[in-house]
């Protein structure tokens, strides 16, 4: 019975992206891909450059594991004018034996505005533009047609009519974030974004009704001092995409080894659930302007009995750039006669 659970599972997972909308990549570690979680989020740092990587595995006791990496690079010097920042990200996602593939790259930029005087609260609009594709091959997929009565014989014709093999569409999303910041440990960012506006055609045996459905996002975020060596790091997030609902609650506590100028050292760990489909754990280190994590996921969804509580297994690592400006200082010429 377990077997013939994993082997439904596995038929599932490449036959419904063929004709359904589908549902949007994600990452546990949300916060730690800024970029994807919401265009506003751009530039939302210290200093002048952050990038991004993210590799994530899933569903190995199933079928073809889900394996997506996602890579990005912010800007927030202003270029163009003060306060519009600009961000370039990618990510690539394979998954299942037929090898559906789906690469996204994007362009972002966002606009800071400060509230105050202080530049204690600011918000900040964002929109995103870019190219999404997606391919199968057809030929790595088994079908019943290929059983002779006796054994599965992959020289036999599948009958079965392909359509395309690829799509590529347009997408587009915006968002906008507010952020309270009123002392270096103490701040709280929340925000909303609406993705793939444009509805990007899915269906790879040309029915045009079917569509990428528009994804929504709330999101927040805060860190609090509780003394001075520990900070407690909640967060909730939450999107909306068709008929499928992702809500995810819960806090990562940092113990601070080392804070000084130039200087951070400051390990974290933190428990997280996920409505109705995992529990996760999440552990990392901030070492200077570097910041790294690691979570695995705990599946207890209807799909326990196939996927034996394994979910996945996620990287994530960031890298902050502070560029050296050596300041302009004009010395004034004194006059010959002194």
């Amino acid at each position: 019975m377990q077997a013939l659970i994993k082997k439904l599972s596995s038929i599932l997972h490449f036959v419904l992206p063929l004709f359904a909308s589908g549902q949007d990549i994600h990452f546990s570690q949300f916060d730690m891909n800024p970029v994807y979680l919401n265009p506003a989020l751009t530039g939302n740092h210290t200093c002048d450059w952050r990038f991004t990587a993210n590799q994530r595995s899933q569903w190995r006791s199933v079928s073809r594991p889900y394996n997506t990496i996602a890579i990005s690079a912010e800007n927030r010097e202003g270029w163009i004018i003060p306060g519009l920042y600009h961000a370039l990200n990618l990510f690539h996602d394979a998954a299942g034996d037929g090898n559906y593939r789906t690469l996204e790259f994007n362009i972002s930029t966002a606009y800071q505005m400060y509230l105050d005087n202080d530049s204690v609260h600011s918000v900040t609009p964002g929109i995103q533009l870019g190219v999404n594709h997606r391919n199968i091959n057809f030929s790595l997929l088994s079908f019943d047609n290929q059983f002779n009565g006796y054994y599965y014989d992959p020289s036999l014709p599948t009958q079965e009519n392909f359509g395309a093999n690829k799509r590529t569409g347009f997408n587009m999303a915006l968002g906008a974030i507010y952020a309270y910041r009123p002392e270096r440990r103490k701040e709280l960012v929340a925000g909303v974004g609406l993705f793939n506006i444009p509805q990007i055609k899915q269906s790879f045996y040309g029915d045009d009704l079917i569509k990428r459905d528009r994804r929504f996002v709330i999101h927040a975020k805060a860190n609090y001092p509780l003394n001075f060596e520990w900070d407690i790091q909640p967060a909730i997030f939450m999107q909306f995409q068709g008929d499928y609902k992702e809500i995810v609650l819960g806090s990562n506590a940092r113990y601070l080894i080392k804070d000084r100028k130039g200087e951070l050292l400051a390990p974290y760990a933190g428990v997280w659930f996920r409505n109705r489909d995992a529990a996760y754990l999440t552990a990392g280190l901030y070492y200077n302007n570097w910041k790294g994590g690691i979570s695995y996921d705990v599946n207890f969804s209807k799909l326990t009995p196939a996927s034996n509580l394994r979910g996945g297994l996620e990287f994530s690592l960031q890298y902050i750039l502070c560029v050296f400006k050596p300041k302009d200082i004009k010395h004034r010429s004194c006059p010959d006669y002194l």
